[in-house]
């Protein structure tokens, strides 16, 4: 399933920093944008369905919106770091409506060290200091990067969509309903959608519902019923029959199986 980072998403001051040792990370975006910096080893970084290898001192930036994912090649060390655009609004300005041709680049020595001393060594990290050091690495990337016009439509729908989506997953929900309520007609939305999620509107629904059950299969002991229930599904007979579908064993067996893991642990 693609993960949409709501957190990530909201659009005010934002800058989430952390190290990972061995990274990896499955398909996910989300409106802010996102540092990589390999301190050891090799990253394969994919972003629409393109693979790009960010190597050993190199850096990459992942623009808003953009679906991505992480794979650790060997052991990593890795620096991320997720940051809203009102950090670096002129750099906002100026790559809107654009994607890079290569996410990858080798950040100028002096600003490198910069960014690591003030984001990365400080314990206490001075608001001002980050946002000079965020706009020191955009201007690095902007000038050695080449920018084409992006071909994706409708990302603010798209957030638009996603939210209602995770507001109202308990409910039913239809795509006539949610055309009307966004003000689109349902064909639109359906395309717009599918380009950007590269899955239809009921199948992400459903993942979600389905991801939204197994977190509580897993940690909770909720009745599967009522799992069902407040996971969205009409019926323990629909949800059976979904579960199945997408995750290869009903939901009573996947209870168990965690259950048997956690105890082998």
């Amino acid at each position: 399933m693609i993960l949409y980072q709501t957190d990530n998403s909201g659009g005010i001051t934002n800058n989430d920093i952390r190290i990972y040792s061995d990274f990896s990370y499955v398909i996910h975006f989300h409106r802010d944008i996102e540092l990589v910096y390999v301190e050891e080893g090799e990253l394969l970084l994919t972003i629409e369905s393109k693979e790009y290898s960010v190597k050993r001192g190199q850096m990459a930036i992942v623009l808003s919106n953009m679906i991505h994912s992480y794979e650790s090649i060997g052991h990593t060390r890795v620096i991320v770091h997720v940051f809203s655009q009102d950090n670096v609004p002129l750099f906002a300005k100026l790559i809107h409506g654009k994607n890079a041709v290569c996410p990858i680049f080798d950040c100028d020595e002096n600003v490198k060290n910069f960014y690591i001393e003030y984001c990365i060594k400080k314990e206490k990290r001075s608001p001002l200091a980050i946002k000079a050091v965020l706009y020191a690495v955009c201007n690095d990337f902007y000038e050695k990067s080449e920018f084409v016009s992006a071909k994706k439509e409708g990302s603010e729908l798209i957030h638009r969509m996603l939210g209602y989506i995770s507001e109202r997953y308990k409910e039913e929900i239809s795509l006539v309903n949610m055309a009307q309520e966004l003000g689109y007609e349902p064909h639109y939305l359906s395309r717009v959608f599918s380009m950007n999620v590269k899955i239809n509107v009921r199948k992400y629904i459903n993942l979600y519902r389905i991801d939204n059950a197994k977190e509580r299969l897993i940690n909770t002991s909720d009745s599967i019923a009522s799992i069902a229930l407040e996971s969205g599904f009409q019926s323990i007979r629909n949800f059976n029959r979904v579960f199945l579908s997408y995750t290869g064993m009903t939901p009573a067996d996947y209870r168990s199986s965690a259950v048997r893991h956690d105890q082998a642990e």
